[in-house]
């Protein structure tokens, strides 16, 4: 009995080391894994690939940051691979903000969102709304006159129904698998309107060869690579504030709940220094990519925000919408 307890203490007291040794320099001793929610080749694959070099960077110890890609229902199998992972700072996700939210208002994600360890955000690309050259549509005002066809993948529909109920419009969606099909049927007239976060709207409208011309961006000032492009506000329409939280694609850094502060720390200022990282920058920017950065408790406020914003919009987002959703949101 005597040796059973000698020996319990013993091992007590190595775990303890063990569990000083995370935290007081050590850490991290092995390879750090980044969940990406998609499958590669995406933004968020991306921006996940460009981004692990620089937190290898400006990590302790220099271990390797390696991409995990778990894919499937639009983003819920990598969010609760992520949420029910070891605390132990050896498994963070790169996330979109808005998925996350629309997932916990409609309640497809039991873990809940505001007890994840949020490490900062990488990038946000407000949306950009774009109508065809055929469709009539010049103005807000000219949406909610028509009964137009606003063109959109699943990942989209969430947020085209809420600007729908704020321009005070119709909302008729017509679905598509992915943003090339959108475009050609946006140059063919086959659709009124489009919705993407702006860079891949923008790429569309200047490869179209003028058949698509931006129409305004859900954002409360004009955004600097496309100064021409108005904000809805410009053209006459307030929005309520909420919906500013929902109406972008935010690429978003997280470790499950429970982490370490020590850890959570030095993952936050890693990611932090990365984000700043002028080659970083450069590298990003050649993908077509800007950095949009933001602290934790900013991001944890915009994922309450998005939250309560679906949540209020769930008459809008009837049961048709959320069945087209099942299987992508949010921009891969």
């Amino acid at each position: 009995m005597a040796l059973r307890i000698i020996m319990s203490v013993v091992v007590a007291g190595m775990l303890a080391g063990c569990m000083r040794g995370q935290v007081d320099g050590s850490w991290p001793a092995r390879n750090i894994n980044i969940i990406v929610p998609f499958k590669p080749g995406g933004g968020f694959d991306l921006q996940a690939r460009l981004l692990a070099p620089f937190l290898r960077k400006y990590l302790p110890n220099s271990v390797n940051v390696v991409i995990e890609n778990v894919d499937g229902a639009g983003g819920k199998m990598g969010a609760v691979r992520l949420a029910r992972s070891a605390p132990d700072g050896y498994t963070i996700g790169i996330v979109g903000l808005e998925s996350i939210a629309f997932m916990r208002a409609m309640g497809q994600l039991t873990e809940d969102p505001e007890q994840w360890n949020w490490l900062g955000q990488i990038g946000s690309d407000p949306l950009l709304v774009a109508v065809s050259t055929r469709s009539g549509l010049n103005t807000p005002a000219d949406m909610k006159r028509k009964d137009f066809r606003f063109a959109v993948t699943s990942e989209m529909l969430p947020s085209a129904a809420i600007l729908s109920r704020t321009l005070g419009a119709k909302f008729r969606p017509v679905h598509f698998d992915g943003s090339g099909d959108i475009m050609l049927a946006g140059m063919r007239g086959d659709v009124d309107a489009i919705v993407f976060s702006w860079p891949t709207a923008i790429k569309g409208i200047r490869d179209s060869q003028g058949k698509l011309t931006s129409l305004f961006v859900m954002n409360h000032t004009r955004i600097p690579s496309i100064p021409e492009v108005p904000t809805l506000a410009e053209l006459g329409v307030e929005a309520e504030a909420g919906v500013y939280a929902v109406t972008a694609v935010s690429r978003v850094m997280a470790a499950p709940a429970g982490l370490d502060s020590r850890i959570r720390e030095t993952l936050v200022a890693a990611i932090e220094k990365a984000a700043h990282d002028t080659e970083f920058i450069a590298q990003m920017k050649q993908a077509e990519f800007e950095v949009v950065t933001a602290p934790p408790d900013a991001v944890r406020l915009k994922v309450k925000a998005a939250v309560e914003e679906f949540e209020r919009a769930r008459d809008t987002i009837d049961a048709s919408v959320v069945g087209g959703i099942s299987t992508g949101v949010f921009g891969r």
